[in-house]
């Protein structure tokens, strides 16, 4: 069997570390194709993967300079034809729904009419919040999501499985459940002081993600408001330049209030991202919004325990699998009578309005009603689905209260589990979700591709995937 390995780019990050875990498993397995080639619309500056080939056209592009859909697919055909002594057996293309470049959207859909075997690996939806990106996509979101029973979709989660299936309904597609894999390279010991020279605080609690907006870095300067003995930081500062100035703020604010927060402070140190680990009393997530959901699985392989926010539609596939997550938390109550309610009813009303807009889709008549519903209950908000100026407001509050910051602290219980727990859900991990069992599943799906019977390509309705994302009920604030 010979594959095409298709992505935009291949930067450090989501994408490229997944197709390094696969290539890697090939190699340490002697189980992978018999030959394969990775087009990318830029070189690869790693070490891991190798049979690379840069496809000019490829990468990111906008509707007005994307390249011609036949052009694109030529260049790849021939690019795989001339690695690979033919054309592929099988193209396994990364989130070529996305809308980061419509050209390519439409070069897989030629080759779909074209009726070769593919597998096709959204991770992220132009229609979950990336409204730029769907827009991006213009015409190409009407063959967005090609059809056939050569041409097979993997999912992340149970969730987009779910969504897939939905979309995909009375087409001859079939959906694989494709976790990612998670590097098992557990450190030997669980606790390790810090040493006085690092400059890492005493009973650090680490955030280790790069700030964007969804990883809700409110949310940790309200839990050091509540729990001054802990000191809590995030590692990274963020690479978007739009959201520089709201980083910036954050960071006064939390020094306004003399909280014990550090925002970025792995650039603030000179040590490895793994010591930076391994020094942390505990890791914590506050991310209100995941594709995949790393964070959820990664600390244990480090030996460390993890407490904060869970995102359940996320988790529920490692849970069932052994991962216990019971210690975190799904919500964050705050008073109702903390904030303005006039204020906050017409947040939630212009953030609706605003979003069905830029979907260009009609705002239900019971939108508000729905979104307000979900995001307050009795006389509680949860925290997370709340912008950065409400957030503030509740955080100065609590940080005059004890009475406020004790509540807080019995919902979060940010507690560092039991070494047997965290052994338990470290084997959960290694076992389920290790580079060796995401390589034989991919070969494995391949296999199954090639087998099933061909059919005619069609396409399914992109508009049922947006029904599945764009509902008031999953409205927030921090993604409005």
């Amino acid at each position: 069997m010979k594959v095409a390995l298709v992505h935009y780019h291949l930067e450090p990050g989501g994408v490229t570390r997944v197709l390094e875990n696969t290539i890697q498993s090939w190699k340490d397995s002697g189980k992978g194709p018999d030959q394969w080639v990775i087009l990318s619309g830029r070189p690869y500056t790693g070490k891991i993967l190798d049979q690379v080939r840069v496809v000019e056209g490829l990468d990111y592009a906008t509707l007005t300079d994307s390249i011609d859909p036949n052009t694109l697919r030529l260049r790849m055909e021939d690019v795989a034809r001339n690695a690979l002594g033919q054309l592929p057996d099988l193209w396994h293309v990364h989130n070529h729904s996305l809308g980061k470049n419509p050209g390519l959207t439409q070069a897989i859909a030629q080759l779909a009419k074209e009726e070769h075997p593919m597998l096709l690996q959204p991770h992220d939806f132009a229609e979950d919040g990336r409204s730029e990106n769907f827009l991006n996509l213009g015409k190409s979101h009407e063959v967005a999501y090609p059809t056939g029973g050569q041409i097979h979709y993997a999912a992340l989660n149970q969730r987009d499985q779910s969504f897939l299936q939905y979309v995909l309904k009375d087409h001859p597609s079939s959906v694989h459940l494709l976790a990612n894999a998670v590097p098992c390279d557990t450190p030997p010991d669980l606790v390790q002081t810090t040493t006085p020279s690092s400059g890492i605080p005493d009973n650090l609690y680490l955030y280790p993600v790069r700030a964007v907006r969804r990883k809700n870095l409110g949310e940790l300067a309200l839990l050091s408001a509540s729990h001054p003995e802990i000191h809590f930081a995030n590692s990274l500062g963020p690479t978007n330049p739009s959201f520089q100035t709201t980083y910036d703020e954050w960071k006064s604010f939390g020094k306004s209030l003399g909280l014990s927060l550090t925002y970025g402070l792995g650039e603030q140190l000179n040590i490895s991202f793994p010591e930076l680990v391994r020094q942390a009393a505990s890791i914590i997530n506050v991310s209100v919004a995941e594709g995949f959901g790393l964070g959820f699985l990664e600390p244990w392989s480090f030996g460390k325990s993890l407490c904060g926010r869970n995102i359940p539609d996320i988790t529920s596939d490692f849970t069932q699998l052994g991962v216990n997550l019971e210690n975190l938390y799904s919500n964050l109550w705050v008073e109702r009578s903390l904030l303005d309610g006039d204020y906050l009813r017409e947040k939630i009303k212009a953030a609706l309005v605003n979003i069905y807009r830029q979907y260009q889709v009609t705002l239900p008549a019971d939108s508000f009603k729905r979104a307000y519903t979900a995001i307050c209950q009795d006389e509680g908000i949860d925290f997370g689905c709340l912008d950065e100026v409400m957030q503030k407001t509740i955080i100065q509050k609590v940080k005059t209260s004890q009475q406020l910051a004790s509540t807080l602290r019995e919902q979060a219980e940010l507690n560092i589990l039991t070494r047997a727990k965290i052994l338990n859900n470290q084997s959960s991990v290694s076992e389920n979700f290790s580079a060796s069992v995401y390589g034989s599943r991919v070969r494995q799906i391949y296999q199954e591709i090639i087998e099933s019977t061909q059919t005619t390509c069609g396409f399914a309705d992109g508009q049922r995937m947006l029904e599945q994302f764009l509902l008031p009920e999953r409205l927030n604030l921090l993604r409005a």
